[in-house]
């Protein structure tokens, strides 16, 4: 089979590899499709900490099941599945607790974990989801972001009637957008730069659209909500701006979700308005299985349009071309699908 192998920061090359057998209780996903998000961009720049080279990348992935191993029960070859990436180990003190996003052990496929820009993968039975016949398979492959921002909402408790401004009209951004306004929350005020983010944004539901950095939207956003500020801010930018700007937006006692990933350190940053305005801060990482399985439910229920998510397209042959295309032209992208063999 193809496999992607990102041999070095900017350094990909395509190989050959055997396709793998399917063992005791695991499935062997013949890969249709990977979308390329902006953890796998950070990866192929050298800028996500931790990383191990060579890797695989690719964690948003779906495909068929192509055979599986004794003692599968669900899975059958021909099924159209998606894949979780979070393999958790099940044991430690945080599986036990029914929070494998938290696993100490784990390993995140495309990161610790040789991950979907391959032709096959093969995988334990219980990371493998059901789709249904109608959805897309490009399309399934945004369900695994939408289920990391239903994770995150849950986490910040968003509830009908409360105002929500999302700083930032990524993939994860429109997502938020989107699920804020079916949990009721009124006004949505959907926050970018980009203009045809934000017509996305009103598509998805935004009532109201501010096109601005997280900074300068602060007075339009106290404006809106007529001097009190919004209940709930969902960071889906990252950065000391985008936090302190945050802050600024919250009414007191509203809660800020801190969606976006942010390893840069920022000692200048204030932490009084936390305590003057008695803010909640919340943080929210990947997904749990029950978000995977809502969020199944809610793409093949239509209540999410992924129309225009998928940017551009590449065959898995093109992998080096799709990342530099991606790194050339960031503002332009939601998602990147790579296709594998014979897709």
């Amino acid at each position: 089979m193809q496999t992607a192998v990102l041999e070095a920061p900017r350094r990909f090359g395509v190989v050959e590899r055997p396709v793998p057998a399917a063992g005791d209780g695991q499935v062997l996903v013949r890969v249709a499709a990977t979308a390329v998000c902006h953890t796998d961009l950070s990866i192929y720049t050298g800028g996500h900490p931790g990383v191990r080279y060579p890797v695989v990348l690719g964690h948003e992935a779906a495909g068929t099941v192509h055979a599986v191993g004794a003692g599968v029960s669900r899975a059958v070859p021909g099924q159209r599945v998606l894949i979780n990436p979070i393999i958790a180990c099940g044991s430690c003190d945080c599986c036990r607790r029914g929070l494998e996003n938290l696993c100490r052990k784990a390993g995140l496929l495309g990161r610790e974990l040789d991950g979907s820009l391959c032709g096959y993968l093969c995988l334990p039975e219980r990371f493998v989801y059901p789709l249904p016949a109608h959805l897309p398979l490009e399309d399934a492959t945004l369900i695994e972001t939408l289920a990391t921002v239903r994770h995150g909402q849950a986490r910040a408790a968003i509830r009908a009637g409360e105002s929500v401004a999302v700083v930032g009209q990524g993939a994860a951004g429109l997502l938020h957008t989107r699920l804020a306004r079916l949990a009721g929350a009124d006004p949505v005020i959907a926050i970018s730069r980009s203009p045809w983010k934000l017509d996305m944004a009103r598509a998805l539901g935004a009532q109201r659209v501010v096109r601005a950095s997280a900074q300068e939207a602060v007075d339009e956003v106290i404006r809106i909500t007529r001097g009190s500020g919004v209940d709930v801010v969902v960071d889906a930018a990252g950065g000391a701006g985008v936090f302190k700007a945050a802050l600024e937006m919250l009414r007191p006692g509203g809660r800020l979700l801190e969606f976006a990933v942010d390893a840069g350190a920022h000692p200048d940053l204030s932490m009084f308005p936390v305590y003057f305005k008695e803010l909640a801060i919340v943080g929210s990482r990947a997904l749990l299985p029950a978000d995977l399985t809502a969020a199944i439910a809610m793409a093949a229920a239509g209540q999410v349009d992924f129309s225009g998510f998928i940017t551009a397209r590449f065959p898995l042959a093109e992998t080096a071309a799709a990342f530099a295309e991606y790194e050339r032209n960031p503002d332009s992208v939601l998602r990147i699908a790579i296709f594998g063999e014979g897709s």
